[in-house]
C-alpha cells in the first residue's frame, strides 16, 4: 500500500483503488470554502493539507519513538515540564535536586534532537500528560 493510501486509510477516507478517493459532502464543502478564501484551486489546497498531515503524522511517530527511548524518570520529568511545571517544582515533586532535573532534561532533549525546553513543549503540545499528575 502506498504512503498516500495509508494516510487516506488512517483518516478514514480511503477506498479500494478501483473506487478512488472520495470526499464526503462536509469535507468537500470545507475544502471548497478554504480554497475560495485562499483563491487557490481545491486540488492544490487538498494536496497541501495532505502533505502537512503526513508530515505531522511522521513527526508524531518519530517523537513517540523518542519517548520510548527515555528512561522512566526522564519521562516523568518531561511530562511534568509539558504541564508547565518549573525545574524547581519538578524537583520538589519528584524529591530530586533541580540539578538532577536539568540533567534528565538535557538527556531528553538530546534524545528528541531538540535544543531547549520550549521546543520540547511545542513538539509534545498535543500530548495528554494528565496521568502524570498534573
Amino acid at each position: 500500500m502506498s504512503v498516500w493510501s495509508r494516510l487516506l486509510q488512517i483518516s478514514g477516507r480511503w477506498l479500494p483503488p478501483r473506487h478512488g478517493f472520495v470526499f464526503d459532502e462536509e469535507l468537500q464543502g470545507s475544502l471548497q470554502e478554504l480554497a475560495e478564501r485562499e483563491a487557490r484551486p481545491p486540488n492544490a489546497v487538498a494536496a497541501d493539507l495532505l502533505s502537512f498531515a503526513l508530515e505531522e503524522r511522521l513527526a508524531g511517530e518519530a517523537y513517540l519513538r523518542c519517548w520510548h527511548d527515555l528512561t522512566a524518570r526522564e519521562q516523568q520529568v518531561v511530562a511534568l515540564l509539558c504541564q508547565d511545571y518549573s525545574t524547581r517544582q519538578i524537583a520538589a515533586r519528584l524529591v530530586i535536586s533541580p540539578e538532577t532535573v536539568k540533567s534528565h532534561l538535557r538527556k531528553a532533549l538530546r534524545k528528541f534532537g531538540l535544543r531547549n525546553k520550549t521546543q520540547l513543549r511545542q513538539a509534545l503540545a498535543g500530548w495528554d500528560f494528565r496521568e502524570w499528575g498534573g
